[in-house]
């Protein structure tokens, strides 16, 4: 039987690939609202101003380097995500907006500089 706990460390790397992930987009930028605003755009690819679920899955997957018959994210996790960043915006249910997907980054672009700053003290 496997441990008990094997699926709580499978839960806890898909997490941690998804803040890897969208961290990544915001690397090299110092100012946050710009980092931030960067990643939504790269996330965007169709250029509506929104992130609706399937194109943001996509993007992410590719982005960690999945192939075309490949999953990088696995999808309940992914699911949870997307729901959590949704919640916001009643309005735009199904799609994430820039103001959304803004507040839910900020914590991201906040912890990437705490790590680069503890890298400097090194």
């Amino acid at each position: 039987m496997p441990p008990k706990n094997k699926k709580n460390r499978s839960k806890k790397m898909g997490k941690g690939k998804l803040k890897t992930a969208i961290q990544s987009l915001m690397e090299g930028e110092d100012d946050m609202k710009t980092a931030i605003h960067g990643a939504f755009e790269k996330l965007d690819t169709d250029g509506s101003g929104f992130l609706e679920k399937d194109e943001l899955y996509e993007a992410l997957n590719e982005l960690l380097g999945a192939d075309d018959d490949e999953v990088a994210i696995p999808k309940k996790r992914f699911d949870k995500f997307f729901e959590k960043m949704d919640k916001g915006d009643d309005e735009h249910e199904g799609k994430i907006s820039e103001k959304e997907f803004t507040k839910r980054a900020r914590g991201l672009f906040k912890q990437m500089q705490e790590t680069e700053d503890d890298d400097d003290d090194d």
